[in-house]
């Protein structure tokens, strides 16, 4: 029972987001109209899916794309038909599973067609409320657990959970055992702090953090109605978090674009997390996001949309562009670095530079790789070299001189804290800054680099590396700067 109750109000969540998108729908049809010749496919996500016992579900999104690169969210455009309509049913886009079985999701539009597998199990099975899967996912997608909160190291007026709930099974003792009856109330669960606080009813630091009516109040309550347990048997862990489409190109100042969030378990299911996950943008102007994962293009300009739950992290690039932005890409020629560049300028509308000047590219180079200035010689030399590829040769012989490790060592010395103090005699310093540099010289890869200096072991004289523990003693804070750091 209240599994479904827990579905319903997010399927009114979801409906009440699909309202937006139709009432938007006047623009993204007038683009299709005008561009309809260029539209080149049509994308369905997630591209499987996968449905585990009765309370499962999958929201699912189509995606088009035009040849310049340009995305559209046709989700609510597209013709939608299942194979086997006894096996799952399709309701304001979201799947739920009806009997075990496979069956294929199809979709077409403008003559494009796309479709997605899907495979049903133990569709007559219910799923209880599982503290892992379900309350702790509430605590991380609420911020309850986030380092400004009750995530801290020390907690938050008195009552400390684990940093985005990494140690669920910590939780759950802190929770129901640590101060007693104070936290939960097995007489009478609607007046748990623990409920009351999360939902504003009572005096709480951190706000309200959940309408009362909300579906993440609703999962608190009904756990704690149900015993506040700990999961009987040992649940499955998210190996993997997945999040659809993984970009988008946006066209036109309004657009909007759903997002659909998977997260992959160690037993083989999946699950629509979309409602669980935590969404944040970098460019709030360029791409902003709602708490269910629907963004909606701003000014012109470029963002990451992040999505977090449990302790994945995932992201997705949003390119947002003007309607009326007239751009014919130029065609680039290079190596595989100058191909990157020139698609990424393309999605950004950006026309390249022009080619500079002999002289500026001397001084740019040289500056950039070695950290000076070109000397009068080298000056001579370069524009006398008649060469059609003395540009690259410049560039391997700056990469060779010690300039290059030097400047290097000293970039990421500010990082390793490579300095003598009260702790790092002189000759310790001497000798760790020497080691970082020998290591760029002999470019010997970061990740080498990196388990080198963790791994090390010894005097700080012998081995120089083990001077990183020594510039700083305090366990905390050496995990802390690796955590920054690397």
């Amino acid at each position: 029972m209240c599994q479904r109750k827990l579905k319903t109000k997010i399927a009114k969540k979801w409906a009440m987001l699909l309202a937006s998108f139709l009432l938007q729908a006047v623009l993204p049809i007038g683009i299709a109209t005008a561009w309809a010749q260029q539209w080149e496919s049509l994308s369905v996500y997630p591209p499987e899916i996968k449905l585990h016992t009765s309370a499962d579900y999958q929201n699912v999104i189509a995606v088009a794309k035009r040849a310049d690169g340009v995305t559209l969210d046709v989700t609510d455009q597209v013709e939608w038909t299942m194979e086997n309509t006894s096996l799952a049913q399709l309701e304001s886009y979201r799947l739920k599973p009806l009997a075990d079985g496979q069956t294929i999701l199809h979709a077409q539009w403008q003559g494009m067609r796309a479709q997605s597998p899907i495979a049903v199990s133990a569709a007559a099975e219910a799923r209880p409320i599982s503290f892992h899967l379900d309350v702790m996912p509430v605590l991380t997608r609420t911020g309850c657990n986030t380092g400004s909160c009750h995530g801290a190291a020390r907690g938050k007026d008195g009552f400390r959970l684990s940093l985005f709930g990494f140690d669920p099974a910590g939780d759950h003792f802190r929770i129901t055992r640590e101060i007693g009856t104070r936290r939960i109330n097995m007489a009478r669960p609607d007046h748990s702090l623990f409920y009351l606080k999360s939902i504003g009813a009572v005096p709480h630091s951190g706000g309200r953090r959940m309408e009362p009516d909300s579906v993440y109040a609703d999962t608190l309550l009904t756990w704690l109605e149900g015993g506040a347990k700990q999961d009987a048997t040992t649940p499955p862990t998210c190996t993997q978090l997945e999040l659809f489409p993984k970009q988008a190109v946006m066209q036109g100042e309004g657009t909007q674009q759903r997002l659909v969030a998977v997260a992959h378990f160690s037993d083989g299911t999946t699950r629509d997390v979309s409602a669980l996950a935590a969404f944040t943008t970098n460019n709030e102007n360029a791409a902003a996001v709602t708490n269910l994962g629907a963004v909606t293009a701003g000014t012109r300009g470029e963002a990451f949309v992040m999505a977090r739950y449990d302790t994945h992290t995932v992201g997705t690039q949003v390119i947002t562009l003007p309607n009326d932005l007239q751009y014919v890409a130029p065609e680039v020629t290079g190596n595989y670095i100058d191909e990157l560049v020139a698609d990424k300028l393309k999605k950004l509308r950006i026309t390249p530079s022009g080619q500079c000047s002999d002289e500026e590219f001397l001084r740019r180079t040289t500056i950039d790789i070695v950290g000076l200035l070109p000397t009068e010689e080298e000056y001579q030399q370069f524009l006398a070299d008649p060469a059609p590829d003395r540009r690259a040769k410049l560039i391997d012989r700056l990469l060779e001189r010690k300039e290059f490790s030097e400047i290097w060592a000293m970039k990421w010395a500010q990082l390793l804290m490579v300095k003598s103090d009260i702790n790092v005699s002189y000759k310790a310093a001497f000798l760790y800054s020497s080691w970082l540099t020998n290591q760029l010289a002999e470019s010997q890869p970061i990740d080498k680099i990196v388990r080198e200096l963790l791994a090390s072991s010894g005097g700080v004289f012998s081995v120089p590396a083990t001077n990183f523990y020594q510039a700083e003693r305090d366990t905390l804070n050496v995990s802390e700067n690796v955590a920054h750091v690397f």
